[in-house]
């Protein structure tokens, strides 16, 4: 339930009087061991940060690190999806799609002097292939030629990666994937060194060696992470600051109180209940930035525990939730999801209808199916204010056609984990950001059978569903491509593995003296742009 909106009178006295408290209790901002002088990015967030092993890492909050500390041969933009070099200075591809040259820079080194070659980025990518790591990139590098063999301790490495000399790669696949060098953007496939791996063994996480813009500097679990400057980055003038500060364990409102005192310089989470008040402040909203991303949030039924592997109670869960109302609790920041893909991802099909809010027709299915009325679902969620607003939402919702479902809010991490166990979970609420810009990466990444225990978290199959997503990887006339995509999305929808809720719209706030912060569409910001002005009080 949305909290009353405070009088302004009274919101100014109790933000002065924390304020005041807060002065009290830390007369002056923490640098964090380093020097008075030294330009450090504060940041805070609710959820700590899962691993920064670019092989273990698989979300937004472990991606946001990772990237400034590990490189890969090709990254995105700042501001835009398209694929430029990174490590690599240019690449090639053969007609077929099957074979693919990289050629990288002869300047990078790790954190630790070492210079970085080729075979440290088929190092960092045989791990991720290996089983024993427990990589849930594992599935994006299945079609290099050798990988099975690889997999399954037949071969000592990955036939299909050649590394003729130290600068060069290349890559051969069992069949044609014209996006394979968007996989090479994930964190997934960073170069890694291997001595480091072999020392720290499952501790690497928390001993990260990279060749990105920082290392790490210190990360105290449940309190913060740290990372300073890799005076050795190879890019000349970046990055701008001398260090990150990410406090964790943080809400949205006592973010948003420590925004206000400069205690962080960027806030990632706007408290719902202050949004309006933030937009209705010409002051404040000059300090905003917003994306539409390229996500889709949804609520997850597993097809395989009872009664949602009932395509009829799947489907009057659709029907029952209103969407808009969910846009309006979260104050217009973003728009009803139709199906899978966001309106933003090539391949996107503006067509597609969905479930309208249709609460009769949502009683008449769930009759049909005649789900116990005794029986109360428990729906797990982020915690955070955002999630429990959302989820209030629709416990209200579905109340209104005699289903009663208990909410669970759990921290990010142990959610992670709990619903990617089979028949553990059986109602969730989640959201997928684009990995690469293709259907692929939503549709045979989260509703594959392939995808058991690693990203369909709802265990959702159909025959004629996998055979449509394998005759499109194998795609490279696009049109065609999608139009396969498209066909399997609209079964998918049929089926009602999920609830298609809304495509956010991201909010952030900046101090006027953080500049070139830049959002991207489908990636956690970089940190290497960023760059301080004079703090003012």
């Amino acid at each position: 339930m949305m909290r009353p909106r405070k009088c302004a009178a009274l919101r100014a006295a109790i933000i002065t009087m924390t304020l005041v408290v807060l002065a009290s209790c830390q007369p002056s901002i923490d640098n964090f061991g380093f020097p008075a002088s030294a330009k450090v990015l504060r940041l805070a967030s609710n959820d700590d940060v899962p691993s920064l092993d670019p092989a273990a890492g698989y979300d937004t909050a472990s991606w946001t690190f990772e990237q400034a500390i590990f490189d890969t041969l090709v990254r995105y933009g700042d501001a835009d999806v398209e694929l430029h070099p990174e490590v690599a200075i240019s690449w090639e591809s053969s007609p077929d799609g099957t074979i693919f040259t990289f050629h990288l820079r002869n300047d990078v080194r790790f954190s630790n002097g070492r210079p970085v070659t080729a075979a440290d980025f088929k190092y960092g990518i045989e791990r991720v292939i290996d089983p024993a790591t427990l990589s849930k990139g594992m599935e994006y590098y299945q079609e290099i030629a050798g990988a099975a063999d690889f997999a399954a301790h037949r071969k000592p490495h990955v036939d299909g990666i050649e590394t003729p000399d130290p600068y060069t790669m290349i890559f051969h696949l069992t069949g044609p994937d014209p996006i394979f060098p968007n996989k090479l953007a994930m964190p997934f496939a960073s170069a890694v060194p291997r001595e480091v791996v072999e020392k720290w063994g499952e501790d690497f996480s928390r001993h990260v060696i990279g060749s990105g813009a920082f290392k790490l500097k210190e990360w105290i679990g449940g309190q913060r992470i740290v990372l300073e400057k890799n005076p050795d980055y190879y890019i000349e003038g970046q990055p701008q600051r001398d260090g990150i500060v990410n406090q964790v364990g943080v809400n949205a409102e006592l973010q948003w109180l420590k925004f206000e005192s400069s205690e962080i310089d960027v806030l990632e989470a706007i408290p719902p209940s202050e949004f309006p008040y933030v937009m209705k402040t010409p002051a404040l909203r000059a300090l905003t930035l917003n994306k539409s991303t390229v996500t889709t949030n949804y609520l997850g039924m597993n097809c395989q525990m009872p009664p949602f592997d009932d395509v009829r109670v799947r489907q009057a869960f659709n029907y029952a939730i209103n969407k808009e109302k969910l846009i309006a609790v979260i104050n217009g920041r973003g728009v009803v999801a139709r199906g899978v893909l966001p309106p933003n991802l090539p391949g996107y099909d503006p067509d597609v209808r969905g479930y309208n809010y249709d609460p009769a027709k949502a009683r008449r299915l769930l009759e049909q199916a005649h789900f116990p009325r005794n029986f109360k679902p428990v729906l797990w969620f982020r915690a955070d204010q955002t999630g429990e607003m959302l989820t209030e939402s629709i416990q209200q919702d579905l109340a209104l056609v005699g289903v009663s479902i208990a909410l669970k809010p759990v921290a990010w991490g142990p959610l992670l984990e709990a619903i990617r166990q089979p028949r553990n979970v059986q109602l969730f609420m989640s959201g997928w950001e684009a990995d690469f810009p293709d259907p692929e990466n939503f549709l045979s990444v989260l509703l594959s059978r392939k995808q058991f225990g690693s990203n369909n978290d709802t265990f959702y199959t159909n025959p004629e569903v996998e055979k449509l997503l394998d005759q499109a990887a194998l795609m490279t006339d696009f049109n065609k491509r999608y139009a396969l995509y498209d066909q399997a999305q609209q079964i998918i929808i049929a089926d009602a593995p999920w609830v298609f809720l809304i495509h956010p719209v991201t909010y952030v706030m900046r101090k006027p003296w953080v500049r070139d912060f830049i959002m991207n569409p489908m990636r956690p910001t970089r940190f290497e742009p960023i760059w301080l002005s004079e703090r003012k009080p």
